[in-house]
């Protein structure tokens, strides 16, 4: 379940029109909107949408003006508390390129933010599912314009989960 600021609302109707007219990734079905979590909500039927359907399972959509893109993961069967997963979504805007990031991180709560150099990567959205047990998760989305930075770095207010925000999500049993 997302934590109440993020849960569907009326006035997220145009979003979830437009988030249920797309084809998610094949084996996934659409998830009921108690679980969707809004991570961003644009104006009118634009944002970022992200839910787990258990805690092995997570999911991202961005809906954009003219763009849908839906991406289903399964966590490893070992994880570190903190997983990133992107890039998510390119384009371009404005006149530059751009990449959209998403990261789940485990057992997350507070506010997400760059702690070092952020230049040409836009703010952090999140939004909190906690699950029947008490876990949560954070499921974050953040913008990379141009080329990607190596040393930028999101954590947590205390910093207790920290990661590389151009990092991909990786299985620490594989070689």
């Amino acid at each position: 379940m997302p934590e109440e600021s993020a849960r569907i609302t009326a006035e997220d109707g145009k979003l979830l029109e437009r988030f249920r007219g797309t084809s998610l990734p094949r084996g996934y079905g659409q998830p009921s909107a108690d679980i969707l979590a809004v991570i961003l909500r644009g104006a009118d039927d634009v944002g970022h949408l992200g839910w787990m359907t258990d805690e092995q399972t997570y999911c991202f959509a961005l809906i954009r003006a003219r763009t849908l893109s839906t991406r289903c993961e399964q966590l490893p069967a070992r994880h570190a508390p903190q997983i990133a997963a992107g890039p998510l979504l390119g384009g371009t805007g404005i006149g530059e390129e751009y990449s959209y990031f998403s990261a789940l991180v485990l057992d997350g709560r507070g506010r997400f933010s760059f702690t070092g150099p952020s230049q040409g990567f836009g703010p952090v959205h999140q939004a909190t599912v906690v699950f029947p047990s008490g876990r949560t998760a954070a499921l974050l989305v953040y913008e990379v314009i141009g080329k990607y930075l190596d040393d930028a770095e999101i954590c947590d207010e205390g910093h207790a989960h920290c990661f590389m925000a151009t990092a991909t999500m990786q299985d620490p049993d594989s070689p």
